[in-house]
């Protein structure tokens, strides 16, 4: 990717957070010091000849076209004793660099949407595929138009096996502790959950290319969530498209990530290297012998922004500056998901505590607190998606469920039996994951009838 795209996708997000309400900006305390949080977004760029849609100069660049269609920050996961309570209206894991994937999804159901709606629009994004028609059964009836990347912009480092060296270093220029955590500190503040095998946190810092759970104070309830570079390179093989749009959208080569684009000071090459690279840790899953069941792997590439580029406002303190003027982590968390072009106030604005909207009580009973992004809503609005394409003969069985359906079910389909597996494969392949632990399922009827 060139160096005026990258610089292209930055400024695009940087302009895009300034533009939003302060209720989604880090808090400044009382004695001066201003909260940090991480910014993430996500790009779609395509060659500019490939659409007859008008572009906008601000997302034109030497012939080709950028648009950003989700923004997010936020540095918070749920602990594991509150999975149960959920019911797919508390959004998990509210880091900045996976909450934004949430987006994208959102973002790809609504360009469906439009499509379905109307006959009249071409989205220069999304196709339908050749082999659906009337009377079809295809799991997968759109797709990316081919030469649409994905690119993934962010402030910090993911957190996690990518980030280990820049961590220690980090604490060490502040003049912190870099001694890691005791093992058995993981486990206080679990109550009841006691797991076996449980993943590191942040502890044990010279055990590198290990898969690790989201970090946090050692006196915190654990998090089973995943760390956000564990996450990011399982989507190397599985795609950024979650349940349930991967049901409607191909698993196709565009669908991947493209290229990671991340400041010069957050990147250590070695870290990355042993992370995400086929060189590093993955060497022992491309090697084990199964390799059908990675056939599809793509491996993004590292863009890093020159010194001297502008910074996010709201970036974390380092260093000397850190000593000078400490400031923590902000709680609020901020969503962005690009509206209709042109529609400004068509865009969905959310601040997020505690996984939902900030206002509501984390485990009240009203479906109203649940962020666009969440489990329940986006199975609904697939669901609303397969009513209307049953109506032209496209029939989704696996979103053509009756009055009550569970979720885990819904997501443990046949036709996500291939991606399962591959997601299984890597993680046993490096270690494993107690699943057992991640439970939030719940009932939901499919059979409604569209909203008029």
């Amino acid at each position: 990717m060139s160096d005026h795209r990258v610089a292209c996708i930055a400024n695009l997000a940087l302009d895009t957070f300034a533009s939003l309400p302060a209720k989604c900006r880090p808090r400044t305390q009382a004695d001066g010091s201003r909260e940090w949080t991480p910014l993430s977004a996500v790009a779609l760029s395509r060659p500019a000849s490939l659409t007859t849609s008008s572009i906008h100069p601000a997302q034109q660049l030497h012939n080709t076209e950028v648009k950003l269609v989700s923004l997010a920050t936020g540095t918070k996961s749920l602990p594991v004793s509150a999975l149960p309570k959920c019911k797919g209206l508390v959004v998990h894991d509210c880091h900045a660099e996976i909450l934004v994937l949430r987006g994208l999804n959102y973002w790809l159901l609504t360009e469906i949407e439009r499509l379905v709606h109307s006959t009249e629009y071409d989205s220069p994004w999304l196709e339908m595929t050749s082999s659906v028609g009337n009377g079809s059964t295809s799991s997968t009836p759109f797709r990316l138009i081919q030469g649409v990347e994905i690119s993934l912009f962010s402030t910090e480092a993911p957190c996690g096996d990518a980030s280990m060296e820049l961590l220690m270093a980090a604490a060490e220029a502040a003049g912190h502790d870099i001694s890691p955590w005791p093992t058995d500190a993981d486990q206080r503040g679990a109550s009841d959950v006691k797991i076996k095998n449980l993943p590191l946190g942040r502890g044990s810092f010279s055990n590198l290319g290990a898969l690790r759970r989201k970090p946090a104070r050692a006196d915190a309830e654990i998090s089973m969530s995943k760390s956000c570079t564990d996450k990011l390179m399982l989507k190397q093989f599985t795609g950024l498209l979650s349940f349930p749009l991967d049901l409607l959208v191909e698993q196709s080569p565009e669908a991947f990530l493209k290229t990671a684009v991340v400041y010069e000071d957050q990147y250590f090459q070695e870290g990355y290297d042993r992370a995400f690279g086929p060189l590093g840790r993955l060497r022992c899953v491309l090697a084990a012998g199964e390799i059908s069941l990675c056939t599809s792997a793509e491996f993004f590439n590292i863009c890093t922004l020159p010194s001297g580029f502008r910074r996010f406002e709201f970036e974390k303190q380092r260093g000397a500056q850190e000593k000078v003027r400490k400031n923590k982590a902000s709680n609020i968390v901020a969503l962005w998901v690009a509206g209709r072009d042109g529609l400004v106030d068509d865009a969905v604005v959310e601040v997020l505590a505690n996984g939902v909207k900030q206002g509501f009580r984390q485990f009240d009973e009203r479906d109203r607190k649940g962020s666009v992004t969440c489990r329940r809503n986006m199975v609904r609005k697939a669901a609303e998606l397969q009513r209307r394409l049953g109506s032209r003969g496209i029939v989704l069985p696996d979103l053509n469920g009756g009055s009550s359906c569970s979720y885990l079910k819904l997501k443990s389909s046949r036709s996500r039996k291939h991606r399962n597996d591959v997601k299984q494969f890597v993680l046993d392949r490096l270690g494993g994951w107690p699943w057992e632990y991640l439970k939030d399922d719940f009932e939901m009827g499919l059979s409604s009838p569209p909203k008029q």
